[in-house]
């Protein structure tokens, strides 16, 4: 995908970074949740193994979460940094072209910078366009761990139904997971729609 109007992109950028904090909060919840169905799971005793054995799954699933959240965290901020990068360098591309056009006699001295800052800007526009699909690759992979993290959840639903004296317990954490990964996925989803349709 060729993001040409460094204006939107800036723009999309700041869009896209808030849709990620949202999901990186999420994400910091998915793990406290793990660890209470972990508390839940032990108090049960032997009745909830198979909901003990899902919780240290989920427990291991909100860890790889919470690291490709921090890697795309990592990726959008870099993303917008250098969308503003380019912005001011094609802020001076443009009043310098405005400079030689206006001068005859700055044409000639300035014509050299301006074709220097013209290769900037084109490298600069070449390693946008190349984080864009980055950031787009680890959105994709994101929701597809997201998908695995909603079948552990509904794994923990099915296994509270044999929580015996602990079933309220079990169920509302159980809920509280599914709750927590549709919301992720949802948010997910919206930000790989908004990057397919810049």
């Amino acid at each position: 995908m060729q993001h040409g109007n460094p204006s939107s992109d800036l723009a999309l950028s700041v869009s896209i970074n808030h849709g990620l904090k949202q999901v990186i909060d999420i994400s910091h919840q998915i793990n406290l949740v793990a660890m209470n169905a972990i508390l839940v799971a032990k108090r049960a005793g032997q009745q909830s193994s198979g909901f003990k054995v899902v919780a240290m799954e989920l427990r291991v699933f909100s860890q790889k979460m919470e690291e490709m959240m921090s890697r795309l965290g990592e990726m959008i901020f870099h993303l917008v940094k250098r969308i503003a990068d380019l912005r001011k360098l094609q802020r001076n591309l443009n009043l310098l072209g405005t400079t030689i056009n206006k001068s005859d006699a700055a044409a000639g001295q300035l014509e050299h910078s301006f074709q220097a800052k013209r290769e900037q800007v084109e490298k600069l526009n070449e390693l946008v366009n190349q984080e864009w699909q980055k950031l787009e690759g680890e959105v994709k992979r994101s929701l597809n761990l997201c998908s695995s993290g909603a079948m552990l959840s509904h794994n923990a639903r099915i296994e509270a139904a044999y929580g015996g004296t602990m079933l309220a317990d079990m169920q509302q954490v159980a809920g509280r997971i599914e709750e927590i990964m549709n919301l992720t996925i949802s948010y997910l989803k919206q930000l790989t729609n908004t990057m397919k349709n810049a």
